[in-house]
């Protein structure tokens, strides 16, 4: 159901222009848009506060606090108040008389322009100079009672509104009661002679104990008794208009619930809750500008919403329909096939009859008969009951065809692919044999069924690009501006890493406003040579130096709100201290509202990538005192000592973690130095004799202020723990000589290896990869290593490895035990010779790893 009331009566005009007056009285004006052209909004801005006027011809207005949707291209209306009214203060705003008519006056003296606004009727907008002479309006019109013309060049007739007067008088009031017709509605009397509206006429009513939708003259109304009843409730009516100026009265909107949701639908607003109106549900509201506000906002929201939804309709009735003709047209080409195949399987079916019938019209066309002259002969024929003769339905001897009226004779079998019943009329051409015309037909459906391919597959992009339309379509109408709360713009206020407060602007109203009230002595001003970067301001109350890491953070809040962000490249920013930013602009130049003057050398800072981010912010609760005690140090600022300290600690923890990773790689090596050995000692032939790493402990730390700024970065970058290695020289024996020098040079390598690697610098990442590795592991010994290689099925491939080497190694065992005992048998009388223990201690077997590894290689 459609809302009861749409206009303002004369009491909501008052609460109307009372919040209006209360609210943008003395502000300036920014700009001028058009919803439509029937309704406008008139944008007022002050640095502190911003707002929106809506006028709507003949219905209502009021400020807006919802973003309503503009048009793309402003009217030539809209043009011509922008050009008169744009930054001019609103001086007043008045109601003509007693009448709907509002007189927003932009301006003072001969500047002065009036906007007048007709609220009654079809309603009207009209734009005045000083002197009330028309300059722009949006409806001509000629007043028909008294042949005053609404036009441009004309003068407005402000004389001739009406103007207030006092209550009509109870003797009055009786004289009209009396005069007026039997069986007549005392609201559809008094509506017209009474300033205020008939939901005030109701209360009365109902307070003077009348009901108010049957109070009839000369049935439910008696004028001698009621009269003064009624008389004494509209005196007291006459205080809501006196409240109504006053700007401070409520806003009321009554509503119902419709449907199983239970969807409000607003019904009326009211500036005050009459009585009629208490037993049903309603809206409070704190001003009755606000309730007008949410009144008319959902209205226009539900109208749009409609205007979606029926869009929606005709984009997919659209589509629809190109569907239904591409199935259309598959239909008929379906059906052409059939047919096609029918008359051709007819043909073939009566054969004999129809090379009959040709063959007879092809005869008496040869003996030179005239056409009338053949058709009386086949009439002949069809009257003597010959079967050819009927079958024939038409001859065409313009285009050389005959029709016939062939059926299958087969009809009554069950298959029913190729066999149909009931005659079929077929064209023959009379040039063909039977036979041939039957492939005629096969051929035609070959084509249909070709063309019927090539149909569906230019339907299926045709429905794409119908679909493609309508979706683009669709998004169009949701793009559809519709009426939204507008949000309001709040300062950018951070709190960065070193606990400075740090605020930026959105706008440039914001940031004049944040350079005008908040940029104090001490204060740091971070800008960017960019377009759309905010203004930025460090607070700094107690004059200390910023620290680098503020001003960087600064310079990146600066640039993201810039045409950097978009362009996705880096800028640099700079800063400037609080004395160099100025408003006043150079002789001759003019200074734009957001923008400042510069003077002084500016503080560049690195560019760095644009990083950007929200958070959350909490508070607690003052009874909750553990919580704030666990959290009262975390905005502490960061000192250059906290750093330093943090750094140390990363350092120690560092060189621990590498300490004993390279501890249990020491020890892994030296495993595999004396199992490489064992084959060679089997075969009494040293190869080398190594020393076990010995691990140095780390010297003691020294905080004397004479130590180098090298040695604290040697200190950091290389850890405590080293790993050393001595090496002698080989003994080497003219037995398996190759083998031996490739042990040798394997061997050889692997320390130079390790020493590069404890040498080099710890890279980036590193130490932190190390921490996590020595947390994890730090319980875990071999067997554990081992039993989660075999769990996760790495442990498979090695023991393969294993058995083979194994069986290789007892190979070259036994070869070696053979050259051994001839060896012995040789030097039986050399028994005074021996090896040396030395080199017996020193020979190392090859580990079972260690040979798979030299393998792999």
């Amino acid at each position: 159901m459609p809302p009861k009331k749409t206009r303002f009566t004369t009491l909501d005009l008052k609460a109307s222009i009372a919040a209006v007056r209360k609210r943008f009285l003395g502000i300036r004006v920014v700009n001028i848009y058009d919803v439509d052209n029937k309704t406008y909004l008139i944008k007022f801005s002050k640095p502190d506060d911003k707002g929106v006027l809506l006028i709507e011809s003949a219905l209502r207005i009021h400020t807006t606090e919802f973003d309503w949707p503009k048009g793309l291209i402003p009217s030539g209306f809209a043009m011509k108040l922008r050009k008169h009214l744009k930054s001019r203060r609103l001086e007043s705003i008045e109601q003509l008389g007693i009448d709907r008519i509002v007189d927003l006056q932009f301006g003072s003296g001969e500047a002065a322009y009036h906007l007048i606004v007709e609220l009654y009727d079809k309603g009207n907008i009209i734009l005045t100079d000083f002197n009330y002479m028309i300059l722009t309006l949006i409806r001509k019109r000629t007043d028909a009672t008294t042949d005053e013309r609404f036009a441009v060049n004309e003068k407005y007739p402000i004389e001739s509104v009406k103007q207030p007067e006092d209550l009509i008088s109870l003797e009055k009031l009786i004289e009209v009661l009396s005069t007026s017709k039997e069986n007549e509605s005392i609201k559809k009397i008094l509506n017209p002679i009474l300033p205020f509206g008939s939901a005030v006429l109701d209360e009365c009513l109902l307070k003077a104990g009348l009901n108010t939708e049957n109070s009839i003259i000369g049935k439910t109304f008696n004028i001698e008794q009621n009269a003064p009843k009624l008389h004494e409730q509209l005196t007291q009516a006459m205080n809501y208009l006196k409240e109504a100026d006053t700007g401070e009265c409520k806003g009321y909107i009554t509503y119902r619930q419709e449907g199983s949701a239970g969807l409000l639908s607003y019904e009326e607003f009211h500036p005050f809750l009459f009585q009629q109106f208490q037993s049903k549900l309603y809206l409070e509201l704190p001003t009755f500008d606000r309730a007008v506000d949410e009144f008319f906002s959902k209205l226009e929201a539900q109208r749009v919403d409609g205007q979606i939804v029926q869009k929606e309709k005709e984009a997919l009735k659209k589509l629809e329909n190109v569907k239904k003709d591409h199935q259309k047209r598959l239909d008929e080409l379906q059906a052409n096939q059939s047919e096609d195949e029918r008359k051709a399987y007819l043909i073939e079916i009566n054969a004999d009859l129809v090379t009959r019938a040709m063959a007879a019209i092809n005869t008496a066309v040869a003996n030179q008969m005239s056409w009338p002259e053949i058709e009386e002969l086949v009439d002949e024929a069809k009257q003597s009951g010959d079967p050819t003769a009927k079958a024939i339905q038409a001859i065409k001897f313009d285009i050389n065809h005959l029709t016939l009226l062939l059926k299958d004779p087969f009809g009554d079998d069950n298959d029913t692919e190729k066999r149909f019943s009931g005659p079929v009329k077929i064209d023959v051409d009379l040039s063909l044999t039977a036979f041939a015309n039957a492939k005629r037909y096969f051929e035609h459906r070959k084509q249909s069924s070709q063309k019927h391919i090539r149909t569906l597959e230019a339907g299926e992009k045709a429905i794409k690009s119908a679909s493609k339309r309508t979706n683009q379509l669709l998004k169009e109408v949701e793009r559809v501006a519709t009426v939204t709360k507008a949000r309001k713009v709040f300062l950018v206020i951070l709190v960065f890493s070193d606990n400075y407060i740090v605020l930026g602007g959105r706008d440039q109203q914001q940031n004049e406003l944040l350079v005008k009230r908040h940029l104090r002595a001490g204060d740091l001003y971070v800008h960017a040579d960019l377009h759309g970067a905010t203004s930025v301001i460090i607070k700094n109350p107690t004059g200390n130096e910023v620290p680098p890491r503020t001003l960087q953070e600064a310079g990146i809040l600066a640039c993201c709100h810039s045409a950097a962000w978009e362009a996705k490249v880096p800028a640099p920013a700079y800063w400037v201290k609080h004395d160099q930013v100025s408003k006043s602009a150079p002789t001759g130049e003019y200074i734009t509202t957001g923008a400042f003057m510069i003077r002084g050398k500016r503080n560049y800072l690195p560019s760095t990538p644009l990083n950007f981010g929200f958070a959350l912010l909490f508070k607690f609760d003052e009874s909750d005192q553990p919580a704030i005690d666990r959290h009262s140090d975390e905005r502490k600022p960061k000192t250059a000592l906290d750093e330093q300290h943090s750094r140390q600690t990363s350092t120690i923890e560092t060189q621990e973690s590498v300490e004993e990773t390279l501890l249990e790689v020491s020890d892994n090596d030296d495993d595999d130095e004396e199992e490489e050995n064992k084959p060679d000692e089997q075969q009494e032939t040293p190869v080398e004799e190594t020393q076990e790493p010995k691990v140095q402990p780390p010297p003691p730390s020294s905080s004397s202020e004479g130590e180098d700024d090298e040695e604290e970065e040697e200190t950091s970058a290389y850890p405590d723990t080293q790993v050393t290695y001595s090496e002698e020289k080989p003994i080497q024996t003219n037995t398996n000589e190759k083998k031996q020098t490739k042990v040798h040079q394997q061997q050889q390598q692997k320390p130079a290896a390790k020493s590069n690697n404890e040498n080099q610098p710890i890279k980036r990442g590193q130490k932190a990869r190390l921490k996590k590795i020595k947390e994890k592991y730090k319980d875990q010994d071999e067997e554990d290593r081992q039993v989660r290689m075999q769990l996760l099925g790495s442990a498979g491939n090695e023991s393969k490895k294993k058995l083979l080497l194994e069986q290789q190694l007892q190979k070259e065992k036994q070869k070696e035990k053979q050259k051994m005992q001839s060896k012995d048998n040789r030097k039986k009388n050399e028994s005074n010779q021996s090896r040396p223990q030395s080199a017996a201690t020193g020979a190392t077997a090859i580990d079972e790893d260690e040979v798979e590894q030299q393998e792999d290689e």
